[in-house]
């Protein structure tokens, strides 16, 4: 098969629910927040929004998600895709500045929303944003669930709604991710390489449409729309979701539904209970991975008795897993390595500075090429031309080593993305809105380690007065940035020590940290 036909022939997200639909119409696709929705009753809500998104959105056209996990916002991703548009999924805990960076980099033709989430007012919020855009977009309100009836509308902005969209082949998504720049990029997603990877992961998983599969992921990650979402269609298994996250509810869902297989879930939550009731209400659960050293996936294993986990590893720009283990895979490889490339994908090792590629087990970057990876940057074709190595190889920005095989080992991070809890973000972004609202220029914002996060957001500061009002920055910090990019500790120091190359050496911060060399003011 050329790969002409392979785009041409690979199905959609609605073949895939028409498929569960004809076979399965009565079986829970989706359990969310208590409630329980069929294959049939999925379809139907799809078709709803298809037929009204169709009036207003052409094909290539971009549709921005900004809502929390709900009937709503899987059956619009479902629908987008249908009608030949591209969805946009947004952070729901990014800010309203953060949010306006992305619209008018994406520019799309409309974004759904919702009236509320968790104290917040999305549609206020957006609606505010949209007003001061130099086009006209399309706002719609997916409050409500469970009817067949068309969204409310509304048209905001100035100018035509009719933009410029350029023509990508088999564009389905574009996921914002933090890049080494302060402002995000939209990494474009093709539909071949969603289906390609969730038949890969659902073959490793060894899911099925009798499997119950469960996932903590946000819907608006490319965990959420490829791991959970696309893997659930393909396989044809139960999703179940949750709309926020929390360790108890996951461990009484997971008893209830006899979940077998799960997925982005924070077991360092679950560990952290220290309940002896958690191994019992987990007895059902058979594969699983995480990301984490060999000691932590090894208490997964031991202290809460699933015997499939397994580390991983991807990207947003490979849409997500890139390289994972079957469940029946050695226990020591699955728990120290991060697995073996799907079929069409490879990885190289190659050294940083020389670009020598590497033998087996010498460390250097992991450099991957494949079907599943990105075509670049909607929008940033410098930022697409610097991801790609001359011979058309992706560079990770990571660490690791391969084996005899081509196994993967993840070691560490080139590239100065922090992670916090799952949520990755560039520091340089940081240290812009801490120079603003402390009105100070030698700034440094780095990582700390966390057991609960894995990473926290920390900062130093020179010249800074240490009886400053330090709550007030904060309090301008988290007007403008997502509460997991504000830093959670702040110091003071004379100086910040720098390389020959004038870059600021972190390690010696973090070491000066943990010695309680320097002043904490936050």
């Amino acid at each position: 098969m050329t790969k002409e036909n392979f785009v041409q022939d690979v199905p959609h997200l609605m073949d895939l629910l028409q498929h569960n639909t004809l076979y399965f119409p009565h079986k829970v696709a989706l359990r969310l927040d208590g409630r329980e929705i069929t294959n049939i009753q999925l379809l139907g809500t799809v078709n709803s929004i298809h037929k009204q998104l169709g009036g207003n959105v052409q094909p290539g056209q971009r549709v921005a998600l900004w809502f929390q996990n709900s009937l709503n916002w899987l059956a619009s991703f479902i629908a987008i895709n249908a009608l030949g548009a591209v969805s946009v999924p947004i952070n729901t805990r990014l800010t309203a500045c953060e949010l306006e960076i992305i619209l008018k980099d994406v520019q799309p033709m409309a974004l759904i929303t919702t009236k509320s989430y968790r104290g917040r007012a999305y549609d206020q919020e957006a609606r505010d944003v949209l007003s001061r855009l130099p086009w006209s977009t399309l706002m719609l309100d997916a409050s409500l669930e469970g009817t067949l009836s068309d969204w409310p509308v509304e048209r905001l902005g100035v100018g035509s709604l009719n933009l410029d969209t350029p023509s990508i082949p088999d564009l389905m998504c574009i996921q914002y991710t933090s890049g080494t720049t302060s402002l995000p990029k939209g990494a474009m997603l093709l539909n071949r390489s969603y289906l390609q990877t969730a038949y890969h992961v659902a073959s490793c998983q060894g899911l099925n449409p009798h499997s119950e599969f469960i996932s903590a992921a946000p819907f608006f990650h490319c965990s959420g729309t490829m791991h959970a979402i696309t893997v659930c269609l393909v396989s044809g298994a139960t999703l179940n979701a949750m709309s926020a996250w929390d360790p108890e509810v996951f461990l009484a869902l997971v008893e209830k539904h006899h979940c077998d297989v799960s997925h982005m879930v924070y077991f360092r939550d679950v560990l952290a209970l220290k309940s002896s009731q958690s191994r019992r209400q987990l007895q059902s659960m058979k594969v699983t991975h995480d990301l984490g050293t060999p000691e932590f996936l090894q208490r997964i294993h031991d202290e809460l008795g699933i015997p499939g986990v397994s580390n991983i590893y991807g990207m947003t720009e490979t849409c997500g897993q890139f390289a994972m283990w079957h469940a029946a895979d050695d226990l020591k490889k699955r728990l120290s390595s991060n697995g073996r490339p799907q079929v069409g994908n490879a990885f190289r090792i190659v050294d940083a500075q020389t670009l020598k590629v590497m033998g087996p087990h010498e460390l250097g970057e992991i450099q991957m090429r494949g079907h599943t990876i990105t075509p670049g940057y909607f929008n940033h074709e410098a930022a697409t031309l610097q991801a790609f190595t001359k011979d058309g190889w992706f560079h990770s920005g990571d660490l690791g080593t391969l084996n005899e095989l081509g196994e993967l080992t993840y070691i560490a991070r080139l590239k100065d993305i922090i992670r916090v809890g799952g949520e990755n973000l560039a520091p340089v972004e940081v240290e812009q809105v801490l120079r603003d609202c402390s009105g100070l220029s030698q700034v440094c914002v780095l990582a700390l380690p966390d057991e609960r996060l894995d990473e926290v957001v920390s900062a130093v500061i020179v010249g800074a007065d240490p009886h400053q009002d330090w709550s007030e920055v904060v309090g301008k910090m988290r007007q403008r940035l997502a509460g997991f990019k504000v830093p959670k500790s702040i110091y003071l120091t004379d100086a910040l020590p720098i390389t020959a190359t004038n870059r600021v050496q972190k390690e010696v911060l973090r070491s000066q940290i943990q010695k309680n060399l320097l002043h904490r003011v936050v």
